[in-house]
């Protein structure tokens, strides 16, 4: 039978490697491109993206006490590039998986974790490694979708982190 970070794992490993396929498909795309005025730039977007995995898990593991924190860390995180996006993304997804790969069924489910601007008991992995891999998922359509308006070749298949032959 499974371990409950095994499963939690499972999970987060498919959507985490579907949203790195949809990033790197960004690589041949200007990254000053924004869809509308009142939106963010493609370069904003990727950033956040590939810096999603840092900072959830610091949020989540109680690292963060403010705001200022966050965006000193984002600031610092931010590239330039797609390669260093990835990166970027890389380790924090490598960190997580060694983070969860070490935990039994009971630490998993332990009530012991909580980003300061959340109200309400502590919570666990099983609540907050879906959270990650919902907040990872979000992003993969967004960035999808601007990368369909901004005329990258870009398909359901580049989505779903299926590649394809030339």
């Amino acid at each position: 039978m499974d371990t409950i970070p095994k499963i939690l794992l499972d999970m987060f490993e498919h959507e985490s490697t579907q949203a790195r396929f949809v990033l790197s498909a960004a690589k041949d795309t200007d990254l000053s491109f924004t869809p509308k005025d009142e939106m963010r730039p493609l370069i904003d977007l990727t950033n956040h993206l590939a810096q999603i995995p840092i900072i959830d898990f610091k949020f989540f593991t109680k690292e963060f006490e403010s705001f200022e924190q966050v965006r000193a860390m984002e600031k610092d995180l931010r590239q330039d590039t797609i390669e260093n996006m990835l990166t970027t993304y890389d380790q924090g997804i490598e960190s997580i998986k060694e983070h969860i790969s070490k935990l039994s069924d009971e630490q998993a489910l332990e009530n012991n974790m909580k980003a300061f601007y959340q109200d309400g008991p502590d919570k666990n992995w099983a609540h907050y490694l879906p959270e990650i891999t919902t907040h990872l998922a979000m992003h993969k359509m967004q960035l999808w979708m601007y990368l369909k308006l901004a005329g990258a070749p870009v398909s359901m298949w580049t989505y779903y982190g299926v590649p394809q032959s030339e």
